[in-house]
């Protein structure tokens, strides 16, 4: 039953809008509608400025081995992954790593063609396999059709680069830069082979969670969906039965909800909706759950809580709704929204999760039939 003696008028503190859930609460992050960007995105963003350094210093380097037209494509080289990482930004990561691929694939076989297989140029294609495997949007032929290109270029430069000392740049890279070169053109491809893997790792780990997020989660209010709760439940279940600990179960439903969206629209049924998220998310404990049951039905979950002790929490919340909602819900005009609360409690031999909810569930529509805004 409702408390006797409600205040005529709220503060304005209590009347403003429900403040964001604490970080710990499960009602915290409601999943993004639109879709991820593809895990590319992230590799390419992060290993971008690695290029630009790489070929920003093979300007000079080139210049002083007598090799201007190495020189002059590496200032070329700049720009394409400058212009790559831009693409990037712009959504077009397929394009960024088309662009890359080619950039690479080219410098390759200049540079090895001109100082000789002992350079080590032909190091810089190895990471372009995972690069390109990485890319998700990718069909599996064109993944293998690149692979599969990357390693004939990298066979056919072995058999036809010149070897140290065969004249010109090739002989120059034969003396005393010769160890600069070599471990230095393979130092930079396992870095960046490291970057690449890293980063799609990190990427990969986050469309995991947001997965994650996106299954356990109800999109609208972000509270936990049915299925996630049913699954806690059984946990609390197995807790009970372990150690004895008793815990309850707690109905809330909107009170008039269809008429709401009648009178007031769909769109303020679900800001009404997240507001009453917002309300259980400031007002549990920490280790208490909340999800969307169905429509504008919600289950809470207290664990080790007696029945008085969860009435009592129903009713903090049940006066919170009364006073707070229907502002929250931006309704005018001296409407109320309030919530009807059942609660049951989880506890002794034979007790099943089923009959615990199916009794929750009579209190509340007890409640309901008593004159709803109450706790039964």
């Amino acid at each position: 039953m409702p408390p006797a003696g409600t205040p005529a008028a709220t503060s304005a503190s209590a009347a403003a809008p429900p403040s964001p859930a604490r970080p710990n609460r499960v009602t915290v992050g409601i999943p993004a509608v639109a879709p991820p960007p593809p895990r590319i995105a992230a590799v390419i963003r992060n290993v971008a400025w690695v290029g630009v350094a790489a070929h920003a210093g093979f300007i000079p380097m080139f210049a002083a081995l007598g090799c201007p037209r190495l020189a002059v494509f590496n200032v070329a080289s700049v720009v394409a992954w400058v212009a790559a990482w831009l693409a990037n930004r712009r959504d077009h990561s397929t394009l960024a790593m088309g662009l890359l691929t080619a950039e690479v694939v080219a410098h390759a076989v200049l540079a090895v063609l001109a100082l000789g297989w002992s350079s080590g140029f032909q190091y810089y294609l190895i990471p372009l396999i995972p690069f390109v495997m990485f890319n998700d949007r990718l069909r599996r032929r064109t993944v293998a059709g690149i692979s599969a290109g990357v390693f004939a270029t990298v066979m056919a430069l072995r058999a036809v680069a010149p070897a140290a000392g065969e004249g010109g740049a090739a002989a120059a890279v034969g003396g005393a830069l010769a160890p600069l070169l070599r471990y230095g053109n393979l130092a930079i491809p396992l870095v960046a082979l490291g970057l690449v893997s890293f980063h799609f790792r990190s990427a990969s780990t986050r469309a995991e969670r947001r997965m994650e997020s996106m299954a356990s989660t109800d999109p609208l209010t972000g509270l936990l969906n049915r299925r996630s709760m049913e699954q806690r439940l059984r946990e609390a279940a197995h807790a009970f039965t372990r150690g004895g600990r008793p815990f309850c179960v707690v109905m809330a439903d909107v009170d008039q909800f269809k008429r709401v969206n009648d009178v007031h629209g769909h769109a303020t049924g679900d800001r009404v909706l997240r507001a009453v998220a917002a309300l259980f998310g400031e007002g549990l404990r920490a280790n208490d759950a909340v999800a969307r049951w169905g429509g504008e039905e919600f289950l809470l979950l207290l664990p080790e809580t007696e029945a008085e002790a969860a009435r009592e929490i129903a009713e903090r919340l049940r006066a919170a709704a009364e006073a707070r909602l229907a502002e929250a819900a931006g309704i005018t005009g001296g409407v109320r929204v309030t919530l009807t609360f059942g609660v049951a409690l989880f506890g002794g031999s034979g007790t099943r999760v089923n009959e615990c909810l199916r009794r929750a569930d009579e209190a509340l529509y007890a409640g309901k039939a008593a004159g709803r805004n109450r706790v039964t």
